[in-house]
């Protein structure tokens, strides 16, 4: 199986920290002494040859990954000249190591999210690909047993058993809904049906473009002229000319949701995706009275705080609760917790003004 890291996102719900320039995969989150790259590339390290891993990115963010995981090689990296969202990024990768490797499986791979139980991971994957083997025409999600009524996350619904593989439950993934508001997320925790759609796949790499060809066929014919040029030495200007090109869609809309042949694994991986300042005490700890503290702060009767002190002064935080705090060199985030997703809506308004630049 051949791994692909998908390291190519902005990370905009999480600005000011997080950049275009050094975007949140490049950053240490989780606490964990390396950055969130690094940790994707090492937890799969038990199962995954070094020579089977490749990391998935856009051109300017090149030079980080060669920076953060030097021994990769350069015919390990995907490189994308334009941000066109995960469907065409992942049909770039099964377009490029299908000529390489005909009949490969794939596991397509985030690297924003934390994952505490690693071994339990690896052997999904391990499952999941099993499953390719036998099932060649499905797609595989790994989904996550949900512990809350999350509203910003996307659930799979588990349906019949499709096939056991290494012992593990395969089921036909029959819904997928994206954010539902809180009630209907409750529902879907209490009736166990339900699962967390981390965004993370195993496939055949033939199969998805497949799906391409009949649900986004102006996507499969950009790739498909990136394919025939891939066995040659000019095939990096073939995908800076026809990539831009592509439609701007999620792999969701473009091919899960249409397919008729998708299915899920259920995990308890301890996971979080690491997608907004609210979302980082799934996987940080939090003091006494919730408040998850990074940097020089100190509070007084201050409940439910995240604080990042990163411009090297003091953060004092009195009588708040439910605040979330962000002090960069040039950029200061104060927002209520419950609108941290908002985030993404001052780089949007940075950008509309042409004042994004001082800020990337």
């Amino acid at each position: 199986m051949k791994f692909v890291i998908r390291a190519g996102g902005i990370g905009t719900r999480l600005w000011p920290y997080s950049r275009a320039s050094k975007p949140k995969q490049f950053h240490d989150l989780a606490g964990s002494g390396k950055t969130m790259l690094q940790d994707a590339v090492e937890r799969i390290a038990p199962i995954a040859g070094k020579d089977d891993i490749f990391v998935s990115t856009g051109s300017a963010l090149e030079t980080l990954v060669r920076e953060q995981l030097p021994d990769l090689q350069a015919d390990q990296l995907i490189i994308e000249p334009a941000l066109r969202n995960t469907g065409p990024a992942v049909g770039l990768e099964c377009a490029l190591l299908e000529t390489r490797f005909p009949g490969c499986t794939i596991a397509s791979l985030g690297s924003d999210h934390y994952i505490g139980k690693a071994d339990e991971f690896c052997r999904l994957l391990s499952a999941a690909e099993k499953a390719a083997e036998t099932h060649p025409d499905y797609l595989f999600t790994i989904g996550v047993k949900p512990t809350r009524a999350e509203t910003g996350y996307g659930y799979i619904r588990k349906g019949a058993l499709l096939c056991e593989a290494e012992g593990e439950p395969v089921h036909e993934a029959s819904e997928f809904t994206e954010k539902p508001d809180e009630a209907l997320a409750q529902q879907y925790v209490d009736g166990g049906e339900y699962l967390w759609n981390s965004n993370m796949f195993v496939w055949k790499a033939k199969t998805v473009l497949d799906l391409f060809a009949e649900f986004q066929p102006g996507i499969h014919e950009g790739l498909m002229r990136i394919a025939a040029a891939a066995a040659g030495t000019g095939v990096r200007a073939v995908i800076d000319k026809e990539y831009p090109s592509l439609a701007a869609i999620a792999v969701d809309n473009a091919i899960l949701e249409p397919a008729s042949k998708v299915a899920t694994l259920e995990g308890d991986l301890d996971w979080g995706d690491i997608g907004s300042w609210a979302a980082l005490i799934d996987v940080m700890d939090t003091d006494g009275d919730g408040n998850l503290l990074n940097g020089e702060v100190i509070c007084l009767d201050a409940t439910g705080v995240t604080a990042y002190a990163q411009a090297g002064r003091l953060i004092a935080l009195v009588g708040v609760e439910d605040l979330v705090v962000v002090d960069t060199k040039d950029a200061l985030l104060i927002c209520r917790k419950d609108q941290a997703q908002r985030t993404r809506e001052i780089v949007d308004r940075l950008q509309a003004e042409e004042r994004l630049k001082p800020y990337s």
